[in-house]
Parts: structure tokens; C-alpha cells; sequence
């Protein structure tokens, strides 16, 4: 059967993205997951894996055309696969096609029906929302088994760390199948659905003859691994192995590389949980590959006579160790009888704590306080707001101010705009400041995009626009994407200092006290005096792997200069 491969939408707000190469061509056989394509938006370049596995028939767009989302790109004829694997064995083994057609022979009687009416069964998979996230959580089916759904109509909503999505179907016809429940959390790439897009009546003979074949298909592929202990393991790089989940595109970037299951195992993961992604495979390559652990084993008699001058490889750097979670039933039994609630986190709860916990241990946390007097800011805002309030409809508070600041003095220290990836520094170009805003289902960081290249109504106008958007559940997952500075600001609950977890893979966080009236001591040019000002205090939470404490220091008070002497011609 021939399918439509279409634009893939990534993100709300992209509405085309462009062709930068096709990694396969007509004629070519590809398999589900093996990189089809690539697409370059403003947002990302993301390598696109195939969703059928198939032989492609045509691309309907050349590389470097601007294709709109859901716009049909390539034609795959799914149904292709099976002469492909039969091509395989004929010419390793000429006994091995004759039993072949008869395997397949009974398969054309049923195959008709569906072809006729254009149906089959297609399989709804996690989609993938972006390149740091691996799984999700479903939140709510809006349909439910023996609905039928249209294409792009909403069938279910998935929770990330990230956003909330309502995801739309890839595909109209009818649901026969539904694998998870909501709440269940769900590894990307794992099919969740699966729907009939033709005449239901022939949804089970096909669905089960389909396995038979594949099952006399199974011994050519021990070829494939007759080749692989020279290489020291194998070269099949399963979804997950070992407790370690890989994303289609590390398995993609594996599979092209030639990097055997057991090395992509050993690749120290920076992702959460210890995943690999990838920038960590990729700067395994290029840092040289480690040779597998079944090669030294082939030159123990050589080894004595130049044991005594070779340096030992080190071995991979150990994986951090984190305490299984107690099972429900553990800890029901453990309270039993005791006067306390059991409330099991929510998804994005979760989260929250797993992100927590992996940066404290990823980022050796130093802290720096500054008191800053918001007297001069607050009497720009009290002057100023009325103006805002007619002309942008938009009320002036001394948030944006912070913001600004902040901007401005990452341009003159631009080592705090970082991250780190390894020994690897990477110092980013662009000011894009994660806003910590608290909402009902917990904390959400939006992303003011390019801070440093607006004016102080630009900075003002975009962070109130994405915080009710944040409150309202109406983010786009390219809202939550690509901070390299957070701040955030716990002052508006009235507390007057803080010490924030750095928002990895940020090297840095301020955070914000509440605003309140103090009497200090202010010095003139006739001598001190006792005054009332509006005092407030800053905290800056800092990786000491990078940023050391003349650097946050200088940083953090450049960010008060500037809201001491805030410009009026900034307004």
C-alpha cells in the first residue's frame, strides 16, 4: 500500500520548514525510524525519522524547497518491504527465495480488500515534541476504541516536562486499538494506537497473517550478526538496553556511524536520567571512539612485553547512582494504619523533581546576594504606568525592568550565557531568558526569545504575553525551548531571599526577594543621613565549573547598576 508521508509539524507556531537534504531517494528501501529526511525551521534543524518502513517511491519536494506543515513531501509503498527482505537472502543463499513466495503466497489472496478500499491498519506512535524530550505522559484520550477520527482532529493530550499538547491524528479511520491508559508515561517512539483506515472488515486477517511471514524470514538475518564480533558487538541498536532509553535520532546517528550496541551502552549520557543524546554521541566521535570491550581480549600475548610503558585505557566514566523509587504498594504498607495522606505526583511534578535532583548533581552550586534599592525603578513604574496602560494596554510593573537588566548585562558578560557539554564550553550568542512563572499545575519556564535585541517595551510586551500564556495552558513547545539564562522570582509571595536550582543546561540563575520599604543609610555630599528607600535582594545561583566568583559577582552587580540607574529613555 502507498503512503503519505506529510510535513511534519514541529511546533504550534511553525508553519513550514525547509528541505535541507533527503537521506533517502526513490528506489531506496527504508525502515521505520532510519532517518528519511532533514528540515530546517527558524526554530531548529531536526533530522525527520520515516514513520512507515517501506520502499520510497517518490520525493514531491526538492532540498531547499519551503514546504508548508502537512503538506505531502514523499510517497512510500509500505507494502514494498516484503520483496526487499526477499531481495536480501538471494544473494547469500539461492536455496532461500524458493520458500519465500510460498510463505507469501497465501498474502495476496487477503490483501486486495484493503488495497481496494485503500485501507489498512496504521500505527499511531508517542510523537517526538523535541530533541531533549524522550517520553510523555498521557493525559487524556478523546477518543476512545470504535471512535473514528479525522486527520488532524485531536485524539489525544500528552504532558511533558515541557508543555501540555493536544496531539492531532496522523492518520482518518477508525480506532480498533488503544495501548495505554491515560497517566501511563509513554517512551517516544512507542506505538500508542492503532487505527483501521479502510473497511473495518478487514482489520484482523491482515493484521494477523502479517506476523507468518516475518517469522520465515527470521534466520537471514543471522548473517548480520556473523559480522559483528569483528566489530566487537553487535550493530542492531535496540530502542532501549540496559535501563537506558536511545531516541531515533542517536539510534539514527549510531546506525549511520557504525557504533555497535554495547559502545552507545557505554556513552556517558548527559540527557535526564543519564540519557544519551546527541551532542553526547557526537562528541564521542569526534573525541575518538573507545574500542569495544571484546577487542583488547584478542592481544593478551602481546600484552606482558609492552604492559610496563602502555597507559591503561581509563574506563567509562560511572553512571550516578540514584535510589530506586518505592513501589505504591511499599510505601502503602510502610504508612499502614499511620495518619497521613499518599498522594502520588502528577506528571509534571514528576518532572520538576527528576530535573531537580539531576541538576544539583550535574552543577556544583555557588551563591552570590546583592541588595539592590528599586527606589528610582518604582518611581519610574508609578510615573510611567498610566502612559503604558493607554497607549499598550499593558500594565508596567517593575518585572520587565529585571529583564532588561539582565539583557543588557549578559551582552558585557557573556560567559553566563553558556552551557557546558563535557570539557566543552558553549558560549551562546543569543539572550534568551527563561521566566519562572508559577501556575496551578505547577512551575513552567517560557522563553523570551532574543532578549538582548529588543527595546525595553519589546521585553516588556513579549514576558507578559507569554505569562498569561503560560497560566492559560496555551504555550507552544517551542515557548519552553532554548533558555540560556533563567530568572525567577520568588518575591511576589513576600519572601525576601532565595537560593534557585540552576535550569540546566543554563550555568546560571537569578532570582528575585520581595521589594520592601527599609530605613538605610544614604550618603551625600553633607554627610550620611537615615532615609527610606525600597530595598530588595537578588541571589545568583551559578555552576562553579564555569563561572567563578569574580565573574558572578561582576555580573550580578552590573545587573544592579543598571536597575539603580535605570534610563527614563529606556521606557
Amino acid at each position: 500500500m502507498k503512503v503519505d508521508v506529510v510535513m511534519p509539524k514541529l511546533g504550534e507556531s511553525i508553519t513550514e520548514g525547509t528541505v535541507v537534504k533527503w537521506w533517502k531517494q526513490p528506489g531506496d528501501f527504508v525502515k521505520k525510524d532510519e532517518t528519511l529526511l532533514e528540515i530546517s525551521t527558524d526554530k531548529v534543524d531536526s533530522e525527520i525519522p520515516s514513520p512507515f518502513e517501506g520502499v520510497v517511491v517518490e520525493l514531491k519536494a526538492a532540498e531547499n524547497d519551503v514546504v508548508q506543515v502537512d503538506s505531502v513531501i514523499a510517497v512510500i509503498d509500505s507494502e514494498a518491504d516484503g520483496a526487499a527482505a526477499a531481495a536480501a537472502p538471494a544473494a547469500e543463499a539461492p536455496a532461500a527465495p524458493a520458500p519465500a513466495p510460498a510463505a507469501e503466497a497465501p498474502a495476496p489472496a487477503a490483501a486486495p480488500a484493503p488495497a481496494a478500499n485503500g485501507g489498512g491498519v496504521a500505527d499511531v506512535e508517542m510523537p517526538k515534541l523535541g530533541e531533549s524530550i524522550t517520553e510523555g505522559t498521557i493525559v487524556k484520550w478523546w477518543k476512545k476504541v470504535g471512535d473514528t477520527v479525522k486527520k488532524d482532529e485531536t485524539l489525544l493530550e500528552i504532558s511533558t516536562d515541557k508543555v501540555d499538547s493536544e496531539i492531532p491524528s496522523p492518520f482518518e479511520g477508525t480506532i480498533t486499538e488503544i495501548l495505554f491508559n491515560e497517566n501511563d508515561v509513554v517512551e517516544v517512539g512507542s506505538i500508542i494506537a492503532r487505527l483501521q483506515t479502510g473497511d473495518a472488515a478487514a482489520v484482523s486477517a491482515p493484521a494477523a497473517a502479517a506476523p507468518a511471514p516475518a517469522a520465515t524470514a527470521a534466520p537471514a538475518p543471522a548473517a548480520a550478526p556473523a559480522a559483528a564480533p569483528a566489530g566487537g558487538g553487535s550493530s542492531v541498536v535496540p530502542r532501549e538496553q540496559g535501563g537506558k532509553f536511545f531516541s531515533p535520532l542517536v539510534r539514527s546517528i549510531a546506525r549511520k556511524e557504525n557504533v555497535t550496541a554495547e559502545e552507545l551502552h557505554n556513552i556517558p549520557g548527559s540527557g535526564l536520567g543519564g540519557r544519551v543524546t546527541k551532542h553526547d554521541i557526537l562528541g564521542y566521535l569526534e573525541g575518538g571512539r573507545v574500542a569495544p570491550a571484546a577487542a583488547p581480549a584478542a592481544q593478551p600475548a602481546a600484552a606482558p612485553a609492552s604492559a610496563p610503558t602502555a597507559a591503561p585505557t581509563p574506563p567509562p566514566a560511572p553512571q550516578p547512582m540514584t535510589a530506586a523509587a518505592p513501589a505504591p504498594e511499599e510505601i502503602a504498607a510502610k504508612y499502614e494504619g499511620q495518619r497521613v495522606d499518599i498522594l502520588p505526583m502528577d506528571a509534571i511534578r514528576k518532572k520538576i523533581a527528576d530535573h531537580m535532583v539531576m541538576s544539583k548533581h550535574t552543577s556544583p552550586h555557588v551563591y552570590g546576594v546583592a541588595e539592590v534599592d528599586f527606589t528610582h525603578a518604582l518611581s519610574l513604574v508609578k510615573k510611567h504606568r498610566p502612559a503604558f496602560k493607554e497607549r499598550d494596554d499593558l500594565k508596567l510593573t517593575v518585572n520587565p525592568m529585571i529583564l532588561y537588566s539582565v539583557a543588557k548585562a549578559i551582552t558585557e558578560f557573556p560567559d553566563i550565557n553558556s552551557s557546558i557539554e563535557g570539557h566543552t564550553v558553549i558560549r551562546k550568542r543569543s539572550v534568551n531568558l527563561g521566566m519562572a512563572v508559577a501556575t496551578d499545575r505547577g512551575l513552567i519556564v517560557p522563553t523570551l526569545k532574543n532578549a538582548d535585541e529588543m527595546n525595553f517595551k519589546g521585553v516588556a510586551r513579549n514576558a507578559f504575553d507569554l505569562a498569561i500564556r503560560a497560566r492559560d495552558k496555551k504555550l507552544a513547545l517551542a515557548d519552553v525551548q532554548g533558555a540560556t539564562f533563567t530568572v525567577t522570582n520568588y518575591g511576589v509571595f513576600g519572601n525576601v531571599i532565595g537560593f534557585p536550582i540552576i535550569n540546566q543546561p543554563n550555568v546560571a540563575i537569578l532570582g528575585v526577594g520581595a521589594i520592601k520599604k527599609r530605613p538605610v543609610v544614604i550618603e551625600t555630599e553633607s554627610g550620611d543621613m537615615i532615609g527610606i528607600r525600597s530595598i530588595g535582594y537578588m541571589t545568583l545561583s551559578y555552576d562553579h565549573r564555569l563561572v567563578d566568583g569574580e565573574l558572578g559577582d561582576r555580573f550580578l552587580q552590573r545587573v544592579v547598576h543598571y536597575l539603580q540607574n535605570f534610563e527614563e529613555s529606556w521606557l
